[in-house]
């Protein structure tokens, strides 16, 4: 009896049960994908201030290895500018990529980040070097990073970007 029981019975789901589930994966789809995206982005950030961070650090090394070309601008001021470009082809950055003729990629976004500018500067016969971002919100995502002329970590984003005053 049981045997034609279970041989007679319907194979598959009712419309009901299958709205239900599909009704449970949609709360739980919009739960889960703007945090999961949310913490993607802030490791993506995370990866660009380390980036970034790096950048300026072999830029303040050639920028040690470089104070003659510090002191000898024009107009006396010890500031040049270079880019990102320029510090992979002396061998300070590694090369990431060879995507379109670019070597590093923002990890943000994607976009090349070769031309962006990196201004140095002598101050108390030491090379400073920061990071030139045209991006308001990655601008303001590495302030811990920034240093300014005065050679102190400026978190309120108002670097100096071209010390005025002759080198010391």
């Amino acid at each position: 009896m049981i045997l034609r029981w279970c041989i007679k019975m319907k194979k598959g789901f009712t419309l009901v049960e299958l709205l239900a589930v599909m009704a449970l994966l949609a709360i739980i789809a919009v739960i889960a994908v703007p945090s999961a995206m949310k913490v993607s982005y802030n490791v993506k950030k995370d990866m660009y201030c380390e980036k970034v961070d790096m950048i300026l650090q072999n830029a303040k090394s050639y920028g040690d290895d470089h104070q003659r070309e510090l002191r000898k601008t024009k107009d006396g001021s010890c500031y040049i500018t270079k880019t990102v470009g320029f510090l992979v082809e002396q061998g300070l950055i590694k090369k990431e990529t060879d995507n379109e003729g670019s070597y590093v990629l923002n990890p943000v976004n994607n976009d090349p980040m070769d031309n962006k500018k990196i201004h140095f500067y002598l101050k108390n016969n030491r090379a400073y070097a920061f990071y030139e971002e045209d991006d308001e919100e990655l601008k303001n995502a590495c302030d811990s990073i920034r240093e300014c002329a005065s050679g102190e970590n400026e978190t309120t984003n108002n670097c100096v970007k071209r010390p005025t005053k002759e080198c010391t």
